[in-house]
């Protein structure tokens, strides 16, 4: 279709006005794999002609009667400078458009085929308008066409879950507020991990905005997040040669980062079934073809143009087709349609990458799931069937049931330094890594029996958990009355608050284990290591507390950390806190 003119009040001239904007392209990249998965469109030079920010400029032409002109003008601009740098890659460009714009399906949509560009189209959380039946009939019309649609801003605006349920987008752009220090904030982590929960069971893609810092990309990245964008990655710039295909930035922090979950892709490389996948544009009458052989499997991987899933295609959806009188002849029809889209079921996305744990637990989360998609650099790599999940989640139930502490069920030895090993890779977060014993515990479990030490040692892991799984920790059992808690990104007065709270519940709890005078005296009397008899105080814990600062020297091994440990245990346990810290 033809562009909208512009026209507008004499007070200025938007024919010019819009020959003097440019747009700067910013870089979304994967996080895994450093591909350039697309570039989002920036408008520069309102500056020039007297606007504090874009929203001024667009509104001033909103007012002026210009915008669709303006805005229809300025996308194909964008459009036009995008398939020039980007040749032959098959990047996306992320277009905002105003909400205000009428007509804007067709004008995109016009704008990605004159340019044979794909668009990726943002709809701002902020904008009010952005549900209801218009945004349902530009969902329908996308669809059909190809064209991504995409959440920006999301989690600070309006539409919220509703907009996410309406728009069913394919990309989650996660709000730079809950990226900005989210290696130091276990609030905006547990959010972040939930949003991304859902978005990986609904085979949607989510893009972590404004990563500034290495530790912010780690974190995102860890936390399932399928993309980044931001200024550590690349500003929004002008390009006089091709669009970068690789971001060398997310290469060198992949490479530098030796926590890389090596194993985990193995794998799952092991397990995937390289199922051919179905076109989405492909005609429904080819189901019939597929189904009709024995050896096809039971469920299909559907993808779009680009290669990036849409879902699957089960034959169990297809049996009142295939087995009612006329409906062989409706998915042959092709008045009736030719797309496959009412046919396709949301699925489960992960990258290979991505560590076990949080690809059993993407599949988990949906009762009927029929697997998980796997996906490299974006694109379609196979299908994890549901038995093949199965296998992984009796593999690591095994492997936790082997290494776990009969008594507590908290993790053990083998746990315990794999994520201790992890703490000290990192090198972009803070760790506070706790080890933790009873005072006096020997001659305690002596003097009134192996029960009432198992009844303590129980008091104190049930506390032990509820403080790991509040702050997203670990917390481990090393034996007898040894514990081991694990907090990532937390402050240090924060975790050291934490660690003082647990020992000081303990103590009050450990009273219960005590006939009421001794309580009230306040000390027994039991055999010490020599057998001699003596006063013991009342049962209590000590502990170590080591902080693993970000950005400190590389070169510690987790035999280091268990000697500085055991140096500092006799002065935690003389200390009237019963607590000190060590420091690498």
């Amino acid at each position: 279709m033809p562009l909208p003119s512009v026209s507008g009040s004499p007070g200025l001239n938007w024919d010019q006005a819009v020959e003097g904007i440019w747009h700067g392209f910013q870089p979304i990249v994967h996080m895994r794999t450093g591909r350039c998965h697309g570039y989002e469109a920036l408008a520069r030079g309102w500056d020039a002609l007297g606007f504090e920010s874009p929203q001024d400029f667009f509104n001033a032409a909103d007012a002026d009667g210009a915008l669709t002109g303006v805005e229809s003008r300025l996308m194909d601009k964008a459009a036009a400078t995008f398939k020039r740098l980007v040749g032959t890659a098959a990047a996306k460009l992320f277009l905002n458009v105003d909400p205000r714009l009428e007509g804007a399906v067709p004008l995109v949509t016009a704008i990605g085929q004159r340019y044979g560009v794909p668009i990726v189209h943002e709809i701002s959380e902020l904008d009010t308008t952005a549900v209801g039946e218009r945004l349902e009939a530009a969902v329908e019309q996308y669809r059909r066409r190809d064209i991504g649609i995409a959440l920006d801003d999301f989690g600070v605006g309006f539409g919220g879950m509703k907009l996410l349920y309406e728009a069913q987008p394919a990309y989650v752009k996660i709000d730079r507020f809950f990226i900005a220090g989210i290696d130091r904030d276990l609030r905006k982590r547990a959010i972040v991990r939930a949003l991304v929960s859902y978005a990986q069971t609904q085979g949607v893609k989510t893009i972590a905005e404004g990563v500034e810092t290495a530790a912010e990309f780690y974190v995102c990245r860890d936390a399932g997040c399928d993309f980044a964008q931001g200024f550590l990655l690349g500003r929004p710039q002008t390009y006089s040669d091709t669009l970068p295909f690789l971001n060398d930035v997310v290469l060198q922090l992949n490479q530098q980062d030796r926590r890389a979950p090596a194993m985990a892709r193995q794998r799952l490389s092991e397990l995937l079934e390289r199922i051919p996948p179905i076109n989405i544009n492909a005609p429904r009458s080819l189901l019939l073809e597929l189904f009709a052989h024995p050896s096809t499997p039971s469920t299909l991987p559907v993808v779009g143009k680009s290669g990036a899933p849409r879902g699957l295609i089960r034959e169990r959806d297809l049996k009142p087709f295939i087995y009612s009188r006329y409906g062989t002849d409706l998915l042959r029809n092709k008045v009736a349609g030719s797309r496959l889209d009412e046919f396709v079921v949301p699925c489960a996305v992960c990258d290979i990458g991505t560590p076990i744990d949080r690809v059993i637990e993407a599949f988990s989360e949906d009762s009927d799931a029929d697997g998980v998609i796997i996906v490299e650099g974006g694109e379609y790599a196979g299908f994890l069937s549901s038995r093949s999940l199965l296998k992984l989640v009796n593999e690591r139930r095994l492997a936790a049931a082997a290494d776990q502490n009969p008594l507590t069920r908290l993790p053990g030895n083998n746990a315990i330094s794999e994520v201790i090993e992890g703490a000290i890779a990192d090198l972009t977060r803070p760790h506070c890594l706790a080890y933790i014993d009873f005072d006096n515990f020997k001659p305690f479990n002596d003097h009134f029996g192996f029960r009432q030490g198992d009844r303590a040692i129980l008091m104190f892991s049930d506390r032990l958990k509820v403080l790991a799984s509040r702050h997203g920790g670990f917390a481990g059992h090393i034996g007898g009355d040894d514990f081991v808690l694990v907090l990532t990104g937390a402050e240090e007065a924060a975790a050291l608050a934490d660690v003082e709270t647990l020992l000081s519940m303990f103590r009050l709890d450990a009273e219960s284990l005590y006939p009421m005078d001794l309580r009230h005296q306040g000390w027994f009397e039991g055999k010490d290591r020599d057998g001699h008899m003596r006063r013991f105080p009342l049962l209590t814990a000590s502990a170590v507390v080591l902080f693993l600062p970000p950005g400190r020297n590389e070169g510690m091994s987790v035999d280091h950390v268990v000697r500085l440990v055991a140096g500092h245990k006799s002065a935690a346990k003389a200390h009237p806190s019963r607590i000190v810290c060590a420091r690498v």
